[in-house]
């Protein structure tokens, strides 16, 4: 469900209105997250990290309210739920294909649900019908990437956060992973950024 936003009365309105003005209303922050505890849970449990750490980010995104901003058909609305799509690609394929899951269950239900689903996959795009209600989470496993861009995002209306990463890679002991985070300023701050990957930590951290 979304909830409308009356934006008279939204604490946000002069952030939303000064940002409205940019064509570009889009930034970018990357940073550094530990995700040694997530190795070690991935391998005791037999599950994909790839698809652990969209659950996980995928969490964090839920449990922070301005990531559940859209804007759609003109009214800003707050989601309940935003769910996921991500890109993947087959050992046996050199073309990568999308994937949109319903966020639901705990880690090792999601992992298993959505591996499911992605093995029976024959189209470019599979799972879900398109909603605006997802965010778009990509890996490029064999790059030590300390910044990732994406194309495409010339639409100032379009408040759907990316997630991108490379590779992990260790350094001083610890398995270490740089994930860039892509946001409209219009719903997002530096602030609720910074909660992200706090709380992204915290939840890798739990595992352990």
């Amino acid at each position: 469900m979304h909830q409308p936003i009356d934006i008279n009365t939204w604490e946000r309105r002069e952030i939303y209105q000064h940002f409205s003005r940019m064509k570009t209303p889009h930034y970018a922050v990357a940073g550094n997250i530990d995700v040694t505890p997530l190795l070690a849970y991935k391998r005791k449990h037999h599950l994909s990290f790839y698809l652990s750490l969209i659950y996980l980010a995928t969490k964090c995104l839920n449990d922070i309210e301005n990531f559940r901003y859209r804007i759609i058909d003109a009214q800003v609305v707050l989601c309940d739920r935003i769910h996921t799509n991500f890109t993947h690609k087959r050992p046996d394929e050199g073309l990568f294909r999308f994937y949109t899951s319903p966020f639901v269950g705990t880690l090792p239900e999601y992992v298993r649900c959505t591996a499911e689903g992605m093995a029976s996959q024959t189209t470019f795009f599979g799972g879900m019908d398109p909603i605006p209600n997802v965010a778009y989470l990509s890996c490029a496993p064999h790059v030590d990437a300390t910044c990732i861009t994406n194309p495409g995002i010339d639409d100032p209306d379009d408040a759907i956060p990316r997630i991108n990463w490379g590779k992990y890679v260790l350094r001083d002991g610890r398995w270490m992973l740089n994930v860039t985070l892509t946001a409209n300023h219009r719903f997002i701050d530096g602030y609720h950024v910074g909660l992200f990957f706090e709380q992204l930590q915290q939840e890798i951290d739990r595992l352990g």
